[in-house]
């Protein structure tokens, strides 16, 4: 009997906790245990403001409580150590910096207008004023990027413009959403677009350019130089007097008509009169291609002579210096 009154007496010695776990039943945490908290090291917010609940993971209460300016759309912001020791300070959270190089970084979720995307909505705009569709609108500011409210149906419009026929310089207000201080103003010119023939690819010197060769862009009038050439038919069969990058705009000094004779070759030199024709072998002096008149060297007498190219290794002497071919 006192050895079941001790066992008793023990049992109920034992702290809460162990019996609840020893039971199984009524396994809860003790209200005065602390939350765990961590840290969300990259965040992406949509409104203006940081809330506590955007930084620190877990937090039940004042999860809503602003605790900062979100950066402006398309940027981000860094809050160190310091600053969200802090935060969970005053906010009596169970958190405290692991090292000094804890941080978040906060951006703001946006949507990003590139340069291209204005031009063409102001290209949309002039065609419906007047201007001939195949011109280009450029702006002044070629690294123009404007950022607009992600989770937003937003579009961009062209409230007013002022155009200079003359310099093609134009001026125009651009706006969206319904605020008043949603509106920029941009400036740019109008250039005048025409096709070029450029190469598809890398020409080396004296290769010949087929039609193959060939692709059409588009590009503005003002890169045109006077020599550019911009009909196809002073290109196909021509030779490269030197390497021509693709996709750059051919200039006439950029060919020549392709060799025939090169120099130093040797050449089958004909003579045509009414009643007969000779011929004999000769060296080049000189390269030419087809109608040019080069030297020819007589292998027979070394007699130095002119005559007209006619076709690959072949020339045709006139009849003033035939005697040259006796």
């Amino acid at each position: 009997m006192k050895t079941l009154t001790l066992i008793i007496g023990m049992f109920l010695l034992l702290p809460t906790s162990l019996l609840a776990a020893e039971g199984g039943q009524g396994q809860t945490v003790a209200p005065d245990t602390p939350r765990f908290i961590s840290l969300s090291t990259h965040v992406v917010v949509d409104a203006k403001v940081v809330r506590l609940s955007d930084i620190f993971q877990g937090v039940v209460e004042h999860g809503d409580s602003v605790v900062a300016y979100a950066p402006r759309l398309g940027g981000r912001s860094t809050f160190d150590s310091r600053w969200l020791h802090r935060v969970a300070l005053a906010y009596k959270l169970n958190w405290r910096p692991s090292s000094n190089m804890d941080r978040v970084v906060i951006e703001r979720a946006s949507r990003l207008i590139r340069r291209e995307e204005v031009e063409s909505i102001l290209h949309t705009y002039m065609v419906g004023e007047g201007v001939d569709p195949s011109s280009q609108a450029v702006l002044s500011n070629r690294a123009m990027r404007l950022y607009l409210p992600a989770n937003s149906d937003q579009s961009l419009a062209i409230d007013q413009m002022s155009l200079d026929q003359s310099s093609g310089r134009f001026t125009a207000m651009m706006s969206w959403g319904t605020a008043a201080d949603e509106r920029m103003r941009i400036s740019g010119r109008v250039q005048r677009m025409t096709e070029v023939p450029v190469l598809t690819n890398r020409i080396m010197r004296g290769d010949l350019i087929s039609k193959s060769d060939i692709e059409w862009i588009t590009i503005p009038e003002s890169r045109l130089s006077r020599t550019t050439l911009i009909d196809i038919d002073q290109i196909v069969g021509m030779a490269a007097k030197r390497a021509i990058q693709p996709g750059k705009s051919i200039a006439q000094n950029d060919l020549r008509r392709p060799l025939l004779v090169n120099r130093g070759e040797t050449v089958t030199m004909v003579l045509n009169t009414p009643s007969m024709q000779l011929s004999a072998k000769g060296r080049a002096l000189q390269s030419g291609s087809n109608g040019d008149t080069i030297r020819i060297s007589n292998l027979q007498t070394s007699t130095v002579i002119d005559a007209v190219v006619t076709g690959s290794g072949q020339v045709r002497v006139d009849m003033s210096v035939n005697l040259a071919m006796r």
